[in-house]
């Protein structure tokens, strides 16, 4: 059984969700200084799902989960919904806010355990075609487009921050856990 269930993770690891992430991460490294570390699908320590984007930089740390629904989205205490006409909607299989805020806590984890225990983590959800028409009672801030969140990335920059900051947020992301030393 193993085999197969290390073949469908392999296969679900170049799904849609995937895709693009993947693509959402190519625009931001495109269109983002050099300040800016963009990694995609990072795997967490704890083993479970890929967290899409994480984007590293001035601003600090911000998870992204990016959303390619079409049309008018709403969010109702993070239950997710495409509207398809006056009075009708249509839930989504799952809540991009809650697997964003969810993501946000397993990257806060692993930079604790690199190192990093005080740096803050924030998380948006990113729609990248669907327009967000009612989304207040979000968890977590919703974007619409990427130019949006380029905006919003660049906007929230701290002057405090460095490159060699963003650099080791990154190596403790990657790197192996830093047990404390007496």
């Amino acid at each position: 059984m193993g085999g197969l269930r290390t073949a469908f993770a392999a296969l679900a690891g170049h799904g849609p969700r995937a895709r693009l992430a993947e693509r959402a991460a190519a625009e931001l490294g495109e269109r983002l200084s050099a300040d800016y570390i963009v990694m995609a699908r990072y795997a967490p320590r704890d083993g479970s799902d890929a967290v899409p984007l994480v984007v590293l930089g001035p601003n600090g740390v911000l998870v992204v989960e990016p959303r390619d629904d079409e049309g008018a989205l709403v969010c109702y205490q993070d239950h997710w919904y495409r509207r398809t006409g006056p009075g009708t909607s249509h839930p989504l299989s799952d809540s991009p806010s809650k697997r964003a805020h969810a993501n946000a806590a397993r990257v806060k984890g692993d930079l604790a355990s690199g190192g990093f225990i005080y740096t803050p983590v924030e998380s948006v959800v990113v729609l990248t075609r669907g327009q967000p028409e009612d989304v207040g009672s979000s968890c977590v801030p919703v974007i619409a487009g990427m130019d949006a969140l380029v905006r919003h990335l660049e906007a929230h920059a701290r002057p405090d921050s460095s490159t060699e900051h963003t650099r080791a947020l990154v190596g403790a992301l990657s790197g192996p856990i830093k047990l404390a030393t007496v």
